[in-house]
């Protein structure tokens, strides 16, 4: 933590204090100078004492009686604290106030370095407490997180996350219960940008008629007859099932001469071509056929099934939202679609490609919207509860994000 106390005291040591010395330090009418104006100011609703009330000044009379100069030894006009160089999520309510922030002092917290947030769910700085005449000078940077980028397939970006959360407790309504926040041109209270949505998938293609084809040799006739026309009649069954699978007749095929089975001398059996089994034909026999006992048929059988259309690409992710973490991304491009075929029919079904997601919002914007929406933007300033704070020297540059009350 880089935070520092630059309160500056005053009349250290043993030097006579003069009235003049106290309207130098603490001011006053010019010409009339009256003791009795350096009295300790305990009034809550005072936006600049003149003496004000504060640890430092416990010892300084709060009435015209008992008033002493050497109880200024010490003393303040305003407490000073310095941010410099980096923190993270810093709570300023909590830093070495020494029990002044709910006196009328003067309090100032100066912002000379980055205060960061480190995720979206908190801020860079932030305070929540009772103060009264309470300031904060920015001078330096005040960031807050950028919010994530939607997911694949239409996921909506993340919102971006709040700079500076300013939260005074006290039920007063005058100004100095208002915590009075300065922002320097050159510095900076910026909100996280919203993380962007991400592209929805493609669209399926669509589905395809397919189908499978098996030949099986069926035996038509078997009774000997020599006449190819009589013996060819018969026709292949309707169905046919193939391997647990029930395949529906497409075509008859053609009708071709089996061979001719006889028995040999020795009992056993052989086949043999067509040409040569002539001699031993049963039943009639017409003049120059061939002999044969079994026609068969090449039965095509076919089952019809379809193919799922080629299935969607991915859609792409949202880009995330700019802040302390990173830039503001762009979003992904959609995935292509996939590719089915039917190796039958040689046609093939591919789905479309994913939609691309789009960028997340820079600084103190939204997330761009695709078919997911865009995170909102972080808050500069903000608060819930409490009393309302003032903004003053906020332009487009050094406030992104933002910041009424």
């Amino acid at each position: 933590m880089s935070v520092s106390n630059n309160t500056v005291t005053h009349f250290n040591g043993n030097s006579a204090i003069s009235f003049r010395a106290l309207q130098t330090t603490f001011g006053g009418t010019v010409n009339s100078v009256h003791f009795s104006t350096y009295k300790r100011d305990t009034d809550l609703d005072v936006t600049d004492p003149i003496v004000p009330d504060s640890t430092e000044n416990a010892n300084i009379s709060s009435s015209d009686s008992n008033l002493r100069a050497s109880d200024f030894r010490g003393s303040i006009k305003e407490y000073i604290l310095t941010q410099t160089s980096s923190d993270q999520t810093l709570v300023i309510s909590s830093q070495s106030w020494n029990s002044n922030l709910a006196k009328n002092v003067i309090k100032t917290f100066q912002v000379n370095g980055t205060m960061a947030a480190t995720s979206t769910s908190n801020v860079a700085g932030g305070f929540s407490a009772e103060a009264y005449n309470m300031r904060l000078s920015v001078t330096g940077n005040i960031y807050g997180i950028g919010g994530a980028g939607g997911v694949a397939n239409d996921g909506d970006g993340s919102p971006g996350g709040d700079a500076l959360y300013v939260d005074n407790t006290s039920n007063r309504s005058k100004a100095s219960a208002k915590i009075a926040i300065n922002v320097n041109a050159n510095g900076r209270i910026w909100a996280g940008g919203g993380g962007g949505g991400a592209g929805g998938a493609g669209n399926a293609g669509d589905d395809l008629s397919c189908f499978t084809q098996s030949t099986v040799a069926k035996i038509t006739y078997s009774g000997g007859t020599t006449n190819p026309g009589r013996a060819c009649k018969k026709k292949c069954p309707d169905t046919e099932n193939i391997s647990g699978q029930i395949f529906n007749l497409a075509s008859n095929g053609i009708c071709i001469p089996g061979t001719k089975t006889t028995a040999a001398k020795t009992g056993g059996a052989f086949n043999k071509a067509i040409s040569s089994q002539r001699n031993r034909c049963r039943g009639s026999q017409e003049r120059g056929q061939t002999c044969t006992n079994k026609y068969v048929r090449n039965c095509i059988y076919q089952q019809n099934f379809n193919v799922d259309g080629g299935g969607p690409g991915n859609g792409g992710n949202g880009g995330d939202g700019e802040g302390a973490n990173n830039n503001a991304g762009t979003g992904n491009s959609g995935n292509s679609g996939n590719t089915t075929n039917c190796a039958a029919t040689e046609k093939s079904s591919t789905g479309n490609s994913g939609n691309s997601g789009v960028s997340g919002g820079t600084w103190g914007q939204a997330g761009g919207n695709a078919q997911g929406q865009g995170g909102a933007a972080g808050r500069a300033i903000f608060r819930i509860n409490g009393t309302a704070y003032n903004v003053s020297g906020a332009n487009s540059n050094n406030v992104k994000g933002a910041f009424n009350p």
